[in-house]
């Protein structure tokens, strides 16, 4: 047929908002001709449809699908399949739905208690559909196209006295920085952003382990980015404190292609703070939404490339208010899908 299937199904899409050069004169470009899809094409495309729905496959409506079956993705398979909305925009992958357990056990090495019940009760939450989340926390690469768009306050660039390329993870972006950032995303590619529910960002950190870290229960800093000064008192071994960021796709990926959940930078969650999971009705929050009702601040996750191993487990949680920002904090994206 010449060109393969997938290219002329998925391969021909218009380019979203944002990706469009300006215009060298106001001469209107000219208007390519609608193909028509052929008998032949159509009954290809709807056999490998019922191929890829059968495999547990989802339809991700998208302009730039880094997956050899188009715009059809496999939950939990971001290791080898993700997309972006515009170019300039952050990669994501698709998280499964599911259950899982969140907080800590009572017997986690180094649970929190400098807040009582902060990480408490350990309790199964659900999460209702499949979501996307980004690969990696927003880059300074990704957000100079937000400022550059709409002239926020580039303050939120600054250096923070390290050296930190465009690879690297934004820092310095409040709570409110990053809200406006996936409200700019939201309305440049058309598609639902937000920031991820903590629910949402432990059970995608977690990738269906039940350990303090993806990988099991020791960290070195051969596989995160901290003050690994310290030692976690459940295993590991202690070597440099790096001070500073490193680029988000160091070290390995979980095992739903999520990097660096552990360390290198705090990421902001939709959620106001609540002293552990109960809601004011005495209810047990067990459902994947954000809490939007609560104390003073939001919450963060992950821990950072200042902090002792403790902070990076899967369960630890912080809260900052709205409008601060900080050379350890960053974010990254959500998308309903």
């Amino acid at each position: 047929m010449g060109r393969s299937i997938l290219s002329i199904i998925f391969g021909s899409q218009s380019a979203a908002a944002g990706d469009l050069p300006a215009l060298a004169s106001p001469v209107a470009a000219p208007v390519a001709p609608v193909r028509i899809e052929t008998e032949e094409e159509r009954a290809e495309r709807e056999r490998l449809e019922a191929i890829w729905r059968e495999e547990g496959r989802i339809e991700v409506d998208t302009p730039h699908p880094a997956n050899e079956h188009g715009r059809w993705f496999l939950p939990g398979a971001g290791k080898t399949e993700w997309f972006k909305d515009i170019e300039a925009g952050p990669e994501l992958v698709v998280v499964p739905s599911g259950r899982f357990l969140q907080g800590a056990p009572n017997d986690e090495p180094q649970r929190e208690a400098w807040e009582v019940g902060a990480e408490s009760p350990q309790h199964e939450t659900t999460i209702p559909k499949p979501f996307a989340i980004g690969r990696a926390a927003v880059t300074r690469g990704e957000f100079k196209a937000f400022v550059a768009a709409t002239g926020h306050d580039a303050g939120t660039l600054r250096s923070h006295g390290f050296a930190q390329d465009d690879s690297h993870p934004v820092i310095g972006v409040s709570w409110k920085d990053a809200s406006a950032y996936v409200e700019w995303l939201g309305k440049t590619t058309g598609k639902p952003y937000r920031l991820p529910s903590e629910a949402e960002w432990e059970y995608a950190a977690r990738a269906g382990t039940a350990t303090p870290f993806w990988w099991g229960s020791s960290i070195t800093p051969e596989q995160a980015n901290y003050d690994s000064t310290h030692v976690y008192e459940g295993g590991g071994e202690a070597g440099v404190h790096r001070k500073g960021t490193v680029p988000v796709l160091d070290f390995e990926a979980n095992p739903w292609g999520l990097y660096q959940v552990h360390g290198n930078v705090w990421e902001w969650c939709a959620d106001k703070w609540h002293r552990g999971y109960w809601d004011k009705k005495d209810h047990l929050k067990a459902s994947g939404g954000a809490q939007v009702n609560g104390n003073s601040g939001h919450v963060l996750r992950g821990g950072s490339w200042n902090d002792g191993p403790q902070f990076l487990r899967a369960a630890s949680r912080s809260r900052l208010y709205a409008d601060i920002r900080l050379g350890y904090y960053g974010f990254r994206v959500a998308r309903t899908i």
